[in-house]
């Protein structure tokens, strides 16, 4: 074997050696540990008291149901996903602000025009840095720290969501349940009295229309009596769904208690615009699309670039330079109107986040509006109807009263029962009306989670700058009108 062949199996022996050096640190490198991806969306999707499955017959509070919503929703945890992606993305944008570092390998097989062949290798590390990008760069990890933070805001949105379904759920539940027992209550006492009419009818002292009219009233109770069992179930269904376990026969305690006073208007509507979670997502992503503008204006400063070849083995010539350098300086002279397409696309987009935010404060004002209108409506009829239920109460026993002495119809007497039972229904349901209102109030403001699971929400910088956008306002004076015609 020549000299020049074992040089070349040496260089070969070497290069392959280097490469599986190379391939296994850096299959080593692409390990990705997900737990620890996964931890971080839960640290803030999770209450700081975890939920209890330990007791599968123990009650089920309000509170635990919202906690096992928190801690076991896949929906919550997919929007966890995107966040953790979000974070994927801004470590990307950064790392191009770092120097690259490779290892390459390179193997020629050339012919000789004296008929031999010439096999050319070399083998060395290469490093690329951007020394100068017109801080575009720097404008898009700026883009991708907000976006990741609005991303983390919409989660913590999902997350008070999913609260309020779960407790609209819960209480649908409880007033479901609380109907049937007044409905089977309400028939066993109607059953009695038909029988009742029954043999009175034989006995000449009732009419069959008496007996007629008990008959139709307990057929319509116990149709709606029906209609609150399937109810029940239903809401039971959805409330497995959302806190992803089996609640089907649990026993539900409740254990919330409404407030008894609230705060003014302007007051929650500020604790809205500092508290909601897609007030601060709508925010953060305008701040995106501002710093995505910055990085389309910056295609117009100068670039260069630094790229470096160090050569730890070439051959057959080992003469050859070790170290090969390239600067390349980069001017933007004519772009054919690409730089100004990008400039225009990014304003837009800016004025559109713009729109959103403004969107979303307006829709906050509007639910925290609504939702306390909704609370001190159901609170007012909660009262009324307690009232009602106490009259109807009375007005039966006084039509019975009569019934029996012979001085009142039956027809009186049923229509009370009716009354009492109509009084009695909307009566429990407005309880939890008004509970499921209180909640939605919270919700409103952003204060869900932090009233109700004692999970603090992230801090609201108080000095936070609203995005915005003087383009976009327009004259709200009504024109003059033209002079007529002629």
């Amino acid at each position: 074997m020549t000299s020049r062949g074992t040089r070349l199996t040496r260089i070969a022996c070497r290069t392959g050696t280097v490469l599986l050096l190379a391939g296994a640190a850096a299959l080593a490198g692409c390990a990705s540990d997900q737990q620890a991806d996964v931890n971080v969306y839960r640290a803030i999707t999770d209450p700081l008291v975890p939920p209890d499955t330990s007791q599968p017959d123990a009650p089920v509070s309000l509170v635990e149901a919202m906690r096992r919503t928190a801690a076991f929703n896949e929906r919550l945890a997919s929007r966890g996903e995107d966040y953790v992606q979000a974070l994927a993305d801004r470590q990307r944008a950064a790392a191009s602000l770092l120097p690259t570092l490779d290892l390459f390998s390179d193997l020629a097989l050339r012919e000789n025009t004296g008929g031999d062949s010439i096999v050319q290798s070399s083998l060395g590390v290469s490093g690329q840095y951007r020394l100068l990008t017109g801080l575009s760069d720097l404008r898009n990890v700026d883009a991708a720290d907000a976006t990741s933070e609005a991303r983390r805001w919409l989660v913590l949105d999902l997350r008070e969501a999913l609260l309020l379904q779960t407790a609209t759920s819960y209480y649908e539940t409880l007033r479901a349940e609380r109907l049937v027992r007044v409905l089977e209550s309400s028939v066993a006492a109607q059953a009695e009295r038909l029988e009742d009419a029954r043999a009175r009818n034989q006995v000449g002292f009732a009419r069959p229309l008496d007996v007629a009219q008990n008959e139709a009233l307990v057929s319509r109770t116990r149709t709606q009596l029906i209609t609150a069992t399937r109810q029940a179930a239903e809401a039971r269904a959805a409330l497995s769904l959302l806190t992803n376990t089996n609640l089907r026969a649990a026993v539900l305690s409740d254990g919330y208690d409404t407030p008894m006073s609230h705060r003014e208007l302007p007051e929650l509507i500020a604790l809205a615009e500092r508290h909601r979670q897609d007030i601060q997502a709508a925010r953060a992503d305008a701040e995106a699309a501002r710093a995505l503008v910055d990085a389309a204006i910056g295609q117009y400063a100068p670039s260069i670039s630094l790229n470096v070849n160090y050569f730890l083995a070439r051959g057959p010539d080992d003469t050859a330079a070790s170290i090969a350098s390239l600067i390349q300086l980069r001017l933007p002279l004519l772009s054919a109107g690409r730089i100004e397409a990008d400039i225009r696309a990014a304003w837009s987009v800016f004025r559109q986040r713009v729109l959103d935010f403004r969107l979303r404060v307006r829709e906050a004002q509007r639910d925290v509006e609504t939702a306390l209108l909704q609370v001190r409506s159901s609170e007012e009829r909660a009262a009324e109807l307690r009232t009602q239920v106490r009259s109807a109460r009375d007005a039966l026993e006084l039509a019975a009263a009569a019934y029996e002495a012979g001085l009142g119809t039956n027809l009186e007497l049923v229509t009370a029962q009716d009354q009492l039972l109509a009084a009695e229904l909307e009566a429990a349901s407005e309880e939890f009306t008004t509970k499921a209102a209180s909640i939605a109030l919270r919700r409103a403001c952003g204060l869900l989670s932090v009233d109700l699971l004692d999970a603090p929400l992230p801090d609201v910088r108080d000095d936070a700058e609203v995005p915005d956008s003087p383009f976009l306002d327009r004259p709200m004076s009504t024109p003059a009108p033209r002079p007529p015609a002629g």
